[in-house]
């Protein structure tokens, strides 16, 4: 069998890079959202239980602060997602609209630690 520059023969030996926090299985999106966050933790267990973190690098992302997620998001959208939060969703409608936040993206509790875990 013949590669091409790019691709990756049955004889690699790379390792696959996994990140993982326990925390991110205890926030929920919502009854009509189809992510259910516990399901990474049941992955997770799936990983260990079979052995498959043997051949990964593990690790646990740190949690972000706002000045490593504006690399790559506005401050705007930053600082929305700190202060928003389910009891207070009414007064950012208007964010709310222009972040696209919704039922695909849902505001739930926690929702900022929980993008903190996911962007660290």
């Amino acid at each position: 069998m013949t590669t091409t520059p790019g691709t990756i023969g049955p004889h690699s030996r790379r390792r696959v890079s996994y990140y993982y926090d326990y925390d991110v299985g205890n926030y929920y999106y919502g009854q009509g959202h189809p992510m259910k966050p516990h399901r990474i933790r049941m992955a997770h267990n799936l990983v260990l239980n079979y052995g498959l973190y043997r051949k990964m690098e593990v690790y646990r992302p740190h949690k972000a602060v706002a000045d490593e997620m504006t690399r790559f998001h506005s401050d705007e959208y930053v600082k929305f997602i700190q202060n928003v939060g389910p009891d207070n969703i009414m007064e950012f409608n208007k964010q709310m609209q222009r972040f696209n936040v919704g039922e695909d993206c849902p505001v739930f509790e926690g929702v900022y630690e929980f993008c903190q875990i996911s962007a660290g």
